[in-house]
């Protein structure tokens, strides 16, 4: 990692929903990528774009879109994205929060932003208190998902608390659209990956990028009751 790096960047995003019953996903999972360095990701990125757009190279949804999704693109832009990040995945970590919804105390159902305060804490003590980052005088937060005026100022309240009582450092937080940032688009691949792994044990996008990988946290792991 970059000991002389002076802020660290901290990308989070988010997969699965919040349907509370058969009919919704088996689980919801937090997922962060860590870096004290957030070029050495984009920039390879970015040359990977570019290189996709002669003779749409992309396929149909790179040509709709013009930015990496894991959902969505095809298999071979996948392929490409996994690569590059393996090969430039140096100074970067990889937590996830995993929640396995029928598990779930039943007033997360109703209250799903304290199921994202809850997730977000553990997640930030792998990322903040856990990791050996070395020097750094800023922290930034970034969140892919972009949610409504209200839920932001509820998130920003109850992050900004977190991040007080796990560091004594300056923070900045953020709500991007990931399709401007090419660290939120490589969090959403790893997310990606981690999801399927879990939700339908398709191990595809989670095989090439699991040495990265560092934690997998399955938040209600101890819970015995299943609520449906």
């Amino acid at each position: 990692m970059n000991r002389s790096a002076k802020t660290l960047y901290i990308f989070v995003d988010e997969s699965g929903n919040f349907d509370f019953s058969l009919g919704g996903t088996k689980y919801f999972i937090m997922t962060s990528l860590s870096t004290t360095d957030p070029y050495s990701i984009a920039s390879p990125l970015v040359h990977l774009r570019y290189n996709l757009l002669p003779n749409y190279a992309g396929g149909k949804s790179f040509e709709d879109n013009g930015y990496f999704h894991a959902a969505e693109d095809a298999q071979a832009v996948r392929d490409a994205v996994f690569s590059t990040i393996m090969k430039n995945g140096k100074n970067m970590r990889i937590d996830s929060v995993v929640a396995q919804k029928n598990k779930a105390n039943p007033v997360f159902y109703s209250q799903h932003l304290d199921l994202y305060k809850k997730m977000g804490e553990v997640l930030l003590k792998y990322i903040l208190v856990r990791a050996n980052w070395g020097s750094y005088n800023h922290i930034v937060l970034v969140f892919s998902s972009l949610f409504d005026r209200k839920k932001r100022g509820i998130l920003k309240q109850a992050f900004k608390s977190i991040i007080k009582n796990l560091s004594s450092k300056p923070y900045s937080l953020y709500f991007h659209d990931s399709k401007f940032d090419f660290c939120n688009q490589a969090v959403d691949y790893f997310g990606w990956g981690i999801y399927r792994k879990w939700e339908s044990s398709d191990t595809r996008s989670y095989n090439p990028v699991k040495k990265l990988i560092t934690s997998e946290f399955e938040i209600f792991a101890r819970g015995e009751t299943k609520y449906y």
